[in-house]
């Protein structure tokens, strides 16, 4: 098992290395950038891959990471983390789709609320005390979510059609506005 990200602010690197060394403290987590990432990717079956939400969907850097390396994806067991400020749409069903076209199994998807890096919202900004709890209830739902994994039971957050058709309308509404 390995854990890759693509974190700008710390928060997915957070969750993907909580997720991972709850579920197997030897595991390695490596930052999508690194150079080796194709090489160490190539030798491992379990990926949970982390990403934060852009408007409803996986930041183009990971899309494009996943078609330039397509051939790496197949018999891939691959689990989307995926971090969000307010609302996540299908943030993990748009990398999932694109993965299992490049022959990967998606194992599920978790959507997990973490302190939002946009601060010039109202809606989005909180206090350091409110952005404090959002990280423990955070890790307290990693830690629910790993017991479930080793139960065999993978969250599905983001997958089904509902989270499509809402990640769609918000992004519409988004680019009207």
């Amino acid at each position: 098992m390995i854990g890759i990200y693509l974190s700008g602010t710390g928060n997915t690197k957070h969750c993907v290395e909580k997720l991972v060394h709850l579920m197997d403290d030897t595991a390695q987590c490596v930052p999508l950038e690194s150079p080796q990432i194709t090489s160490i990717l190539e030798e491992q079956n379990i990926i949970i891959l982390g990403y934060p939400t852009q408007f409803s969907n996986a930041p183009f850097m990971v899309r494009d990471f996943i078609v330039r390396n397509s051939s790496i994806w197949k018999g891939k067991k691959v689990f989307c983390v995926n971090t969000m400020g307010l609302f996540s749409g299908d943030g993990t069903g748009c990398t999932a789709r694109l993965l299992k076209k490049y022959g990967a199994e998606i194992l599920g998807g978790l959507q997990i609320k973490m302190p939002d890096s946009v601060c010039d919202s109202k809606l989005l900004k909180k206090d350091i005390e409110r952005n404090r709890q959002v990280v423990k209830n955070a890790d307290e739902r990693i830690e629910q979510v790993a017991e479930q994994i080793r139960q065999g039971k993978y969250p599905q957050e983001g997958l089904s059609l509902t989270a499509h058709l809402k990640g769609v309308v918000w992004t519409k509404t988004m680019v009207l506005s």
